[in-house]
């Protein structure tokens, strides 16, 4: 693919490259959302040290210096916690740790960019991961101890600069590789002498739990990997931020998705009968496939965000099929909403009603505020760029615009909960809609559950009963006139019953 007109190679097939630039046909439908605005990590937006950036003139050239400098301060504070090494030291550890794995640092950590970095030298390439790197960790433990922070940082200082740095760390283009980040972070705060200190992936989720549209889901997936006693830190599967943050949003769905069908699978295990075998091998066999059980469930706890969560052989997306209606033609269909509280946001449900009641479509809060555009478009970018996923958050991203094309959705999802707007309506309904314009999407997560509520819609009977009680039992007083309204109707038609007889 090319970019532009500097004819820049963007390379998305090899299943090492995973941060991209965002394409062009993406990024024209709002290119803030994918630019940085106050710092520049890793190498697609670096300029070498002492030479000013060639950017507009909004001034945001400005705002890279400054931050540059606090990337000075804190990769200062980390050297100190290290025993005042210089830079280039930590440098030089970087690269032997990281060359002992396999092959060079630098050769691999730019495997790790879609295009080629040419422009960056090879000492000036090695600075800035470690500098960047450095910047980062320290940004995250300030965020969770207060104490470090010092009374002069202009990031702690200003309420809104940590939202504007969280929404630049959140970039597709703005990544730096894992592994170069769990490198300096197990270098500069050694496990035995640092015992206390938590986990680089709970660290990072902590700190982007103050922004309310990742509240839920870090949160939700810090618990998850607590739960589980499994963090991925180590795990190579773990690509940079953005790759953790959406798989606090994906996982603990996929994980869901495979106890379902371990626990099939176990039905269908117990069912079959075990051919009898003598006591002690029996123990044995049961030793071996209780091991190998465990095993499997560490290795694929994570690998389940990496490739497609369920088989999608017949997930096909059919827009005559699966188009979801909109919330308020669901509601006049008497199908209810709900918000429910799930370690996934995606993890919508369906569940039917009786006779006299339709449905309900239980569907956890979704927070809206500033970051959540930014947040959406760069992962739809990456799931779209990076062959190795299926694309849940572009199935999310569809299944929400279907059901909001109005500000009356919008006002019935907040109503009911389900949407936490920060937004007015009109920009919350924006958002949803301008989401996935021009993102192709043939495969979709939602098939079963849109076509569960599709079938439930087509019943007439619903859309009448929702109409009697809008129109009939909208209040206690219009139920209790209909009520005696029925009560004198059969007492007349028992009188008009009992005068037939008597005239008999």
């Amino acid at each position: 693919m090319k970019s532009g007109s500097d004819d820049i190679v963007i390379d998305i097939v090899n299943d090492k490259k995973c941060i991209f630039r965002v394409p062009e046909v993406l990024r024209r439908k709002k290119k803030e959302a994918y630019t940085p605005d106050v710092v520049s990590i890793g190498p697609f937006h670096y300029r070498a040290p002492g030479k000013r950036a060639k950017r507009n003139d909004e001034g945001k050239e400005d705002d890279f210096q400054l931050m540059e400098r606090v990337k000075q301060s804190y990769l200062n504070e980390i050297l100190s916690l290290m025993g005042n090494i210089s830079l280039k030291e930590l440098t030089a550890k970087v690269t032997d740790e990281l060359s002992d794995e396999g092959g060079v640092f630098e050769e691999r950590a730019r495997g790790f960019y879609a295009e080629p970095l040419d422009h960056i030298s090879s000492q000036d390439f090695k600075e800035m991961m470690v500098v960047d790197g450095c910047f980062l960790i320290q940004l995250f433990r300030k965020c969770k101890y207060v104490d470090l922070r010092k009374a002069d940082d202009p990031v702690f200082n200003m309420d809104c600069m940590f939202h504007f740095l969280c929404h630049d760390l959140l970039l597709l283009e703005n990544q730096l590789p894992w592994s170069v980040l769990t490198t300096l972070y197990r270098l500069a705060l050694d496990p035995d002498s640092h015992p206390h200190e938590p986990s680089l992936s709970v660290l990072i989720l902590t700190a982007f739990t103050r922004l309310p549209s990742l509240k839920q889901s870090c949160s939700s997936y810090n618990r998850h990997l607590n739960k589980h006693k499994f963090h991925c830190d180590c795990d190579a599967d773990v690509l940079h931020i953005l790759d953790l943050i959406r798989a606090s949003i994906v996982v603990p769905l996929t994980t869901k998705d495979k106890r379902a069908n371990s626990k099939h699978v176990q039905q269908m295990n117990t069912s079959s009968p075990v051919p009898s075998l003598p006591g002690g091998l029996f123990s044995i066999v049961k030793i071996i496939r209780s091991k190998v059980r465990l095993a499997s469930r560490t290795k694929q706890m994570h690998t389940t965000s990496r490739k497609d969560s369920r088989n999608y052989k017949d997930a096909i997306f059919d827009s005559d099929q699966h188009q979801m209606h909109t919330a308020t033609a669901l509601s006049k269909a008497d199908i209810k909403f709900k918000n429910v509280i799930k370690e996934s946001i995606m993890d919508i449900r369906f569940e039917v009603g009786g006779f006299c009641r339709n449905g309900i479509l239980m569907i956890p809060q979704l927070n809206v505020g500033m970051s959540s555009e930014t947040l959406f478009r760069n992962l739809i970018a990456f799931e779209q760029c990076y062959h190795g996923y299926s694309n849940e958050i572009t199935s999310y991203a569809i299944l929400m615009d279907n059901l909001i094309s109005s500000q009356e959705d919008m006002e019935l999802l907040c109503k009911e909960k389900v949407i936490g707007n920060w937004l007015s309506d009109e920009d919350g309904c924006n958002f949803f809609n301008n989401l996935h314009k021009d993102i192709p999407h043939n495969k979709f997560y939602y098939v079963d559950l849109c076509k569960q509520v599709n079938e439930r819609y087509k019943m007439r009977r619903y859309t009448w009963l929702a109409l009697l009680k809008s129109e009939k039992f909208s209040n206690p007083w219009r139920i209790l006139a209909f009520g005696i309204a029925i009560i004198v109707l059969l007492l007349n038609t028992w009188a008009s019953t009992n005068n037939i007889r008597i005239h008999m």
